[in-house]
């Protein structure tokens, strides 16, 4: 079975060599990396679609950030192409005011403004001054992004609210927190794992880039989800 990985915003398709997992197929979504800006007003469930007009699994999907709340609309708008999931830091809903202010922040201030604050967000201060390689790829990726592509993604993200369809994944699906996630809260990680009907919850003393900073970690968990869902009954 071929793991989907999909990546949080500013990154791309690339950051999926930081995983030390086999056979991973990786997207990257619009307006990121290689790809042009997209059209105005596109949300995360279109990306979702994309992905299900070019996919033909089924996947076991492993999301972080941006790339789990992907993940959750591929597996509520297309779930027959989602064997399993693995949510890591991330949200069921997408906070319009916060992502809104942050939008119209990198609009003024350009994806260089907004470097500081978001490598803050991501990593711990023992990560940032590790001088490890995954640093470089970050702030490489979010200084070349376009500034008005990265606004579009967290009005994206904003307007993503799926609280009240959780009951609707079935898949098994193990919930990843960062304990020291400064951009989702444990709490937050905790409520989602309660609200999904085959979840499991998995804690790690990482901050919201937990695939990136603690990757040896986050790979064995998404091992160990791996082995959870091949002893599972086979579903009809």
């Amino acid at each position: 079975m071929t793991v989907l990985f999909l990546h949080p915003v500013g990154l791309d398709r690339e950051a999926a060599r930081f995983l030390d997992l086999p056979d991973v197929h990786a997207v990257t979504f619009p307006g990121h990396g290689d790809r042009r800006r997209a059209r105005p007003g596109l949300t995360l469930a279109d990306m979702a679609d994309e992905i299900a007009g070019h996919a033909t699994g089924p996947f076991d999907v492993v999301g972080a950030s941006l790339g789990g709340m992907v993940a959750m609309h591929l597996a509520l708008d297309h779930p027959g192409l989602v064997r399993s999931l693995v949510l890591a830091c991330t949200t069921p809903d997408g906070a319009t005011d916060v992502m809104e202010a942050r939008a119209a922040a990198t609009e003024e201030r350009g994806s260089a403004g907004m470097l500081d604050d978001t490598m803050t967000r991501w990593f711990t201060a023992d990560g940032l001054r590790s001088g490890a390689p995954y640093l470089d790829h970050a702030r490489d990726r979010l200084l070349a992004m376009d500034p008005g592509a990265l606004a579009d993604t967290w009005r994206a993200i904003g307007s993503h609210h799926v609280l009240d369809r959780l009951a609707q994944i079935t898949v098994p699906t193990t919930c990843i927190a960062g304990r020291v996630d400064a951009s989702t809260p444990l709490e937050v990680m905790r409520d989602l794992a309660e609200r999904l009907p085959k979840s499991r919850l998995v804690e790690l003393d990482a901050p919201h880039m937990a695939f990136l900073e603690n990757a040896d970690e986050f790979a064995a968990a998404v091992r160990a989800h791996l082995a959870w869902v091949g002893e599972e009954p086979a579903r009809s």
